[in-house]
């Protein structure tokens, strides 16, 4: 008889995750990952198959996690909600981890079913984003787009510079994008 789970799927892939940001897909261990869960580590390959199966577990719990984040925005429509919509996924400039998760997914092109994940992931952003998005001289998919683009740039920048809060420094790089992309006023 199979002994009963002492920790769940979702808490072992959620301490999966955490160690994934810190280390990246690439670096960490099941040795890591089954300290972090508080399981063996042939726990983990039970239940998962190997490191790629966890990972992929993981990624697909946190897709879930972060489309019910979305979903649960507010749905209002205009600059500020794409801009409110976007501070509330930038994360905290005193977690470097949480910030490096926002690239995390980008780093295995080789894995067919994480590229699956990815690109669900970015549709269900784009999805968002483009339901809130005010009338432009672009269509709202274009727009949704580059004001995507825009936000990953500024998380990129502030990284690089580290100057003043990152989610005001986000807000106010997404502020500029929508002032430039506004169509002009009639004369």
């Amino acid at each position: 008889m199979p002994r009963p789970k002492t920790r769940t799927d979702a808490a072992v892939l959620r301490a999966a995750m955490r160690v994934m940001v810190r280390q990246g897909p690439a670096g960490f261990t099941l040795a890591q990952v089954a300290l972090a869960a508080g399981l063996a580590p042939a726990t983990l390959v039970q239940r998962f198959g190997d490191k790629q199966g966890l990972i992929v577990a993981a990624v697909a719990q946190d897709n879930a996690r972060f489309a019910a984040i979305l979903d649960a925005a507010p749905r209002a429509i205009g600059a500020e909600a794409v801009i409110d919509l976007f501070w509330g996924m930038t994360p905290g400039e005193d977690d470097d981890h949480a910030l490096a998760d926002q690239l995390l997914l980008l780093r295995d092109p080789g894995d067919a079913r994480l590229n699956a994940l990815v690109r669900e992931r970015f549709a269900v952003l784009l999805q968002a984003v483009e339901a809130r998005m005010p009338p432009l001289s672009v269509p709202a998919a274009v727009a949704a787009r580059l004001v995507v683009a825009q936000w990953q740039g500024a998380l990129a920048q502030w990284a690089m510079e580290r100057r003043g809060a990152l989610s005001d420094h986000v807000a106010e790089n997404l502020a500029a994008w929508f002032d430039l992309a506004r169509p002009p006023a009639p004369t």
